[in-house]
């Protein structure tokens, strides 16, 4: 296992990042002392947790998926004029729709 201090990995966090995709576990420490572990997550099944979700009714799922041609076809945020509060722009969004 390789460990790390928390200024190494502050440093060189990408690097200790590639070593944990491709299977390692990086022990961090502070001064000596282990404080947290970095460690692949082992076989996450997304889609069996996001169906797991959406049958308990905790979240529900797109009616239709958003491609990237979606997503760039979304209209820009609103704009906010200094002094405005911030929900009755969003307010105000909602009711002209889009």
């Amino acid at each position: 296992m390789k460990k790390a201090s928390i200024s190494y990995a502050k440093a060189h966090l990408s690097a200790l990042l590639k070593r944990v995709r491709e299977g390692q576990t990086v022990l961090i420490t502070d001064r000596g002392t282990p404080v947290a572990r970095l460690e692949p997550i082992a076989n996450a099944d997304w889609d069996a947790r996001m169906r797991s979700l959406v049958q308990r009714g905790k979240i529900k799922p797109p009616k239709v998926p958003l491609t990237w041609a979606r997503f760039e076809a979304l209209p820009p945020a609103p704009k906010v004029r200094p002094g405005t509060s911030l929900l009755d722009a969003l307010l105000a969004d909602r009711e002209e729709g889009w």
